[in-house]
């Protein structure tokens, strides 16, 4: 099977799980947990920057549209961060990899590079989505715990993702 063909199989059965996860796992007013920049920034280079950002976007509103009262906030605050995905490989993992349309893992670039990348793309999300969240509406104090406790939860599902979307290094030829 093809990585594009396997990875949109895992990417819509993701979102189906980000809806359940946003319906059935509230922790709170604090913790927004999601899993959306990770499976952003795993997209197959192949994929161009307008075709994430489109990607991206449907996935942000149905996960809006399927779970959470507010439409198009997912939709607005992953976006930015599926135009800024080659930018954070490219700073992050190397030129290399956008030049080859080569993958990425944690064992070909180790756990440090990839969990930098992952927490740039988190930061970005996470700040657009709190700022619209509140919308001048929560105090400041509200906003930066929201953000804090939110971007160490999102980190922790995100590496969970982030490994189970990746492909594996393993050879295929040994089945």
């Amino acid at each position: 099977m093809k990585v594009s063909q396997h990875f949109g199989i895992m990417y819509f059965l993701l979102v189906i799980a980000q809806a359940a996860l946003c319906n059935f796992c509230q922790l709170g007013p604090y913790v927004m947990l999601s899993m959306l920049p990770a499976m952003v920034l795993c997209m197959p280079l192949s994929i161009g920057t307008i075709g994430c950002m489109f990607t991206a976007f449907a996935g942000g509103l149905c996960i809006d549209w399927l779970s959470e009262g507010l439409v198009g906030l997912n939709a607005a605050a992953i976006v930015p961060v599926a135009l800024l995905r080659k930018p954070i490989i490219r700073i992050f993992l190397g030129e290399d990899i956008i030049t080859r349309k080569d993958t990425f893992s944690f064992k070909k670039n180790g756990p440090l590079k990839i969990s930098a990348a992952l927490m740039a793309a988190l930061i970005i999300y996470v700040g657009i989505y709190v700022f619209l969240d509140g919308a001048g509406t929560r105090p400041l104090w509200f906003s930066l715990t929201k953000f804090g406790a939110s971007l160490a939860c999102c980190f922790i599902l995100s590496l969970i993702v982030t490994a189970k979307l990746m492909p594996s290094d393993r050879k295929e030829g040994g089945r």
